[in-house]
């Protein structure tokens, strides 16, 4: 038997069948991105064709040879297509049916088809089978009975194979293509909307930034209080709702931690970081009943903006209260500290000042606040405005007053009670200021040290001390023992370079340490209690003596007389002034000497200006007094004619001590006196007894 379309004159039209197939199954991989393995198949489909059917062919006539007479599906049926293939082309002749009718040859490609709908849309030719079983594709042929060439029969056998494989790969990588392209769809899907929570983040973290940035630029990161800047734009408005009748009185305050330097400089500046952010915690909930603007204006100051107030005494109403949160002593670490503040204040009600003039005002009250001898609060007066100005004008002439040499030095006796003699003298800073004329000290030296003149002004007084007493030195029998005392300032022991230039002035000028005294506050020694006492133990190691000046009114404690290197203690003011009366004061005084007495140092009395008083102060066994009484600055060589005469007498009260002191009306030394102010007053050997323990314990 023959099949028609395996005659020989039939061969052509199903190997253009089968190469058209090839061609376009090669056309469809080229657009599905594997055109390098379709060119591969048209090039070597030919040669697969006639290798297979040779192979096929080889073996059908070798079956036919072995077994003759056997008929087609008997010969098929041992045809083993399967060990012709090489194995990047995988076929094998997978089934021969002849049972029932005419025989099917089937023919499979081992490439593993997907299973996915795309493969039940191939359509073959009339007169092909399709298989789709197994997970591969199977292609069959429908041969009529009968007999045929096996060279017929093998090229038919070896076309089905390559069609098979074209039509498996084809939709292999077909369905493979689609897969990818769909997974680079979702790829691509998923990429898109990780780019856009990526992008929603970014624009996220862009605002978030934003609005950090709006927020630094208006607000203290310290504290998370406004800022200046903010709060001079608050301060705009409300001066225009002001003058619009939409607001009535303002209240502009600016607030000054007190003593701030000195916490910085004896705890740390950690310390008083740590005070800032709890006065501005502290300063938020007291304000919080009123409708108010709280800003950091500077390091230790904040801003405050009142609506509304009823007067300007009530903004002082409010200024108290904002002081008032201050007296619970801060909790810091291992410390108590008790903080006090300086509030200047301005009121606004027309509306027609700017918000510069407004802190101007505020600023000039804060500074008159400063100069009271303690915390307060004070409101702004227009009198103030022209004080400002020639402190203004007072601070720019400071700053050359040394260069023109307009600083000026006058001393004033101290006299030995022990002989009525003079023994030294204390030297005052006095400017003569070109307009103004000569200022005194309270007019100018607080004001040096807030511009920082303090120390060039200090080393500036120490030289010319020593100088001058270089010069009296030499002017004065050599048996003739004076000394000159300088008020040495709080700044001045904060210079690491001071005791260096100290040694230096005494080397320069040739004078011995003997002959200069300095001059030291309670208040000076507490700001920097550290680095004052070494800057003392060193000065003491020259061979200066130092003075502790205005003794019984400063900050610290007692024993800061057993803690410092002091030689002398000076008597302050309010204990002599009442010196000579039945006063408690003098009580004070006479306990403070003999106090000293008993601790090894010596007492002077300052400022004594009554007979009465110079009485008792030598009564009660003071060693030096100076004053009035005795006599006023002087200059420099008046100071010298004193000097050198002092075998005579100052024009003093001759003080005798007679039989008068038995009737004498003023508290006795041993005996324990109630003093005024709450304080209790003990005989001075307890009260030097007492000291001594509590210096030891502070130590």
């Amino acid at each position: 038997m023959k099949l028609s379309f395996l005659k020989r004159g039939s061969q052509w039209p199903l190997t253009l069948l089968v190469l058209a197939v090839v061609v376009l199954a090669g056309g469809r991989l080229i657009a599905l991105s594997v055109g390098e393995r379709a060119e591969q198949m048209r090039a070597t489909a030919g040669t697969l064709v006639t290798t297979y059917s040779r192979s096929v062919e080889r073996q059908l006539q070798t079956l036919a040879a072995r077994e003759s007479g056997a008929e087609l599906d008997q010969l098929l049926s041992k045809l083993q297509l399967n060990r012709i293939v090489d194995p990047e082309y995988d076929f094998e002749l997978s089934k021969v049916d002849t049972g029932g009718g005419a025989p099917r040859i089937f023919v499979s490609s081992r490439i593993e088809r997907l299973d996915d709908p795309i493969i039940s849309r191939i359509r073959l030719p009339e007169g092909y089978a399709q298989e789709l079983a197994g997970g591969y594709v199977q292609l069959a042929l429908r041969p009529k009975a009968g007999w045929y060439p096996a060279r017929e029969l093998a090229a038919a056998i070896a076309l089905l194979a390559v069609v098979a494989w074209m039509l498996a790969f084809a939709t292999h990588d077909l369905v493979h293509s689609l897969h990818r392209a769909r997974d680079a769809l979702s790829l691509s899907r998923r990429q898109l909307q990780s780019t856009q929570r990526k992008l929603a983040l970014e624009i996220e973290q862009r605002e978030n930034l934003q609005k950090s940035f709006e927020h630094s630029r208006y607000h203290d990161a310290f504290t998370g209080l406004p800022n200046r800047r903010y709060f001079m734009d608050q301060l705009d408005r409300a001066l225009r709702e002001v003058r619009t009748r939409r607001r009535q009185r303002l209240a502009v305050m600016l607030i000054n931690i007190d003593r701030f330097k000195l916490i910085n400089d004896s705890l740390g500046h950690t310390a008083g970081d740590e005070v800032v952010v709890q006065a501005a915690r502290r300063f938020q909930k007291a304000a919080a009943q009123f409708e108010h603007v709280l800003a950091r204006w500077s390091g230790d100051q904040f801003a405050m903006l009142v609506f509304d107030v009823p007067s300007a005494d009530g903004a002082l109403d409010i200024a108290g209260l904002l002081q008032k949160t201050l007296q619970q002593p801060f909790e810091l670490r291992k410390h108590q500290l008790n903080v006090a503040a300086r509030v200047g204040v301005t009121c606004i009600d027309s509306g027609l000042q700017r918000a510069e003039e407004a802190v101007r005002e505020a600023d000039i009250a804060l500074s008159v606040a400063r100069r009271h001898d303690t915390a307060t609060a004070v409101a702004y007066q227009p009198a103030m405005g022209s004080s400002a100005a020639s402190l203004v004008s007072l601070e720019a002439d400071l700053h050359v007053a040394l260069q023109r040499r307009e600083l000026h030095l006058m001393y004033q006796p101290i006299v030995d009670l022990r002989n009525d003699c003079v023994a030294g003298a204390e030297s005052l800073l006095r400017w003569r200021h070109p307009i103004e004329g000569m200022l005194t000290p309270d007019k100018f030296l607080a004001l040096a040290e807030e511009v920082g003149l303090i120390v060039p002004i200090t080393r500036w007084t120490i030289l010319q001390v020593c100088t001058l007493a270089a010069e009296w030195r030499h002017r004065l029998p050599r048996d003739r023992d004076f000394y000159l005392t300088v008020n040495v300032s709080a700044a001045a022991l904060r210079d690491p370079e001071f005791t260096s230039f100290v040694q230096q002035a005494l080397k320069d000028t040739g004078v011995s340490p003997e002959y200069l005294k300095l001059e030291l506050t309670e208040g000076g020694l507490m700001s920097n209690p550290g680095g004052a006492r070494e800057i003392l133990e060193g000065l003491h190691d020259l061979g200066i003596e130092m003075m502790l000046d205005d003794f019984g009114t400063g900050y610290s404690s007692l024993s800061y007389l057993q803690l410092f290197p002091f030689s002398y203690v000076k008597i302050d003011r309010p204990f002599v002034d009442r010196a000579g009366s039945a006063h408690a004061n003098t009580a004070i005084a006479a306990a403070i000497v003999q106090m000293t007495s008993s601790l090894g140092l010596r007492s002077v009395a300052e400022i004594v200006e009554t007979d009465d008083a110079a009485r008792d102060l030598q009564r009660m066994g003071c060693d030096y007094a100076q004053g009035y009484f005795y006599c006023g600055p002087l200059e420099a060589e008046e100071a010298f004619q004193v000097l050198k005469n002092a075998d005579r007498s100052l024009p003093t009260a001759q003080v005798a001590m007679n039989a008068d002191e038995s009737s004498d009306n003023s508290p006795t030394i041993s005996e324990a006196v109630v003093l005024s102010d709450e304080t209790l007053m003990l005989p001075a050997d307890e009260v030097a007894e007492q000291l001594r323990e509590k210096a030891s314990q502070e130590r």
